[in-house]
């Protein structure tokens, strides 16, 4: 039968300089997981600021989106007035150049319309971005 080899319980250090480099790597240690414990809160607090901005936006969002789709709509029934209109001129003009006429305005006028209604809708998406994005740039900044 083997007997199991019976190791001496470690002790205090027997000398100065041992004490002096246990303290030494207790210090360390000590430093070290205070970084970490540094680091863990800066990142909970990143994490907490992000989801509590993300909440935010998304009902910025929500009510953005809501906004171009109304934008859209409004759009979209104007142009079809304006088709309608721009038909029965057409189908009540004496010959085929005043047809082509109306028909070349409607088109001029609906191609602005559409230039200035996406121009709109993009400069509304572009500061809803911005918008999106102080928190996050607020927060990182720090």
């Amino acid at each position: 039968m083997a007997t199991a080899k019976k190791t001496a319980p470690k002790s205090a250090p027997k000398t100065k300089a041992e004490a002096r480099v246990a303290d030494s790597a207790t210090k360390m240690i000590d430093e070290g997981m205070e970084q970490m414990t540094g680091f863990a809160g800066k990142f909970g607090d990143y994490a907490e600021g992000g989801f509590k901005a993300f909440a935010e936006q998304a009902a910025s969002s929500s009510e953005m989106m809501r906004t171009i789709g109304a934008r859209n709509m409004d759009f979209f029934a104007r142009t079809l007035e304006q088709g309608v209109e721009a038909t029965q001129s057409m189908t009540s003009a004496k010959d085929p150049r005043e047809a082509m006429e109306i028909q070349s305005g409607f088109a001029k006028s609906l191609f602005s319309a559409y230039t200035s209604e996406m121009s709109a809708q993009a400069e509304l998406c572009m500061s809803a971005w911005r918008d999106a994005a102080k928190p996050f740039m607020a927060f990182s900044a720090k």
